[in-house]
């Protein structure tokens, strides 16, 4: 009876193994599919101007907006993002310097716009279906102030994608290879006015990764990260911040504290939303009240 029940226990162990391994070999296979993808992109020309005014927005957009500092770095040297089991993804160095590239303007709109590198592989971990929404001025405005920054020497580690990360990439291949899920022939988005209003704060929301975060609604719920990353929170006026005011979201988003004292898990880059101006807070808050 007792080796009876050895076999069983053997045979289980050995399928849930089996089942385990081709599970593994699944993903994996997956993953190289979608990373080996070539894109043959010719992005939309855009017009990069180069005067002060503009690059100043280019600074404004690149760090309170597009949050593209909290990645790449204050000066886009480039940062090492060791992030466990996801993998360790490197943030390029975007200047001329050492470890850094040469990019022609197309190369810049293929990489921000597309997710593309200008030998066609898809960027992983760049948020390109998010940047995809920019328009053409907000764009050219970033594009200007990147290229305008000093060279840095900084030579990163290459990629390494862990098994979460090549699980996530299976799941929903353009949440991390957002490549695979934009479509490249789409024209570039009409600039919307700038102002308090609940367009702009859509807009805001759309290329400052709110909809990224949590999620399309704003209702959050979406857990990615290492380990210990918190679930995105319910932005909705419906949400916990049904009794929330005005001042009370300007606040969060410039202290990282919510009206009760508490604090605000630091993955909210609330360091870099404290940058947004009035308006850009008070078009987001509009945007959050316009919603059914």
């Amino acid at each position: 009876m007792a080796g009876t029940w050895t076999r069983r226990i053997l045979i289980g162990v050995l399928a849930v193994v089996g089942a385990l391994l081709l599970l593994a070999a699944a993903i994996l296979g997956l993953t190289r599919r979608t990373l080996a993808r070539h894109y043959n992109v010719a992005p939309e020309p855009i017009a990069i101007p180069d005067d002060s005014a503009s690059r100043a927005r280019g600074q404004h957009l690149a760090s309170a907006i597009a949050k593209c500092t909290d990645c790449h770095g204050e000066n886009l040297g480039g940062v090492l993002m060791e992030m466990g089991p996801m993998g360790t993804f490197p943030a390029a160095n975007l200047t001329t310097g050492r470890g850094g590239a040469q990019l022609t303007d197309a190369d810049w709109v293929r990489a921000v716009r597309h997710g593309v590198a200008s030998d066609g592989r898809p960027l992983v971990f760049m948020p390109s279906g998010v940047y995809a929404a920019l328009s053409a001025e907000d764009l050219g405005a970033i594009i200007a102030w990147a290229k305008s920054l000093p060279p840095v020497d900084r030579e990163l580690r290459p990629l390494s994608i862990g098994p979460i990360g090549r699980l996530l990439i299976a799941k929903n291949p353009g949440r991390l290879v957002a490549a695979a899920g934009i479509d490249h022939a789409a024209p570039i988005p009409a600039a919307v006015p700038p102002g308090p209003t609940a367009k702009y704060g859509r807009y805001l929301s759309v290329v400052g990764g709110c909809t990224y975060c949590h999620g399309d609604k704003l209702a959050g719920g979406i857990k990615e990260g290492p380990p210990g990353t918190p679930a995105s929170a319910n932005l909705r006026r419906t949400g916990p911040t049904a009794n929330w005011r005005v001042e009370d979201f300007v606040a969060a988003l410039r202290t990282g504290q919510r009206p009760d004292g508490s604090v605000i898990n630091p993955f909210m880059p609330w360091r870099l939303t404290r940058l947004m101006t009035d308006e850009e807070i008070r078009a987001v808050w509009a945007y959050l009240g316009g919603l059914k």
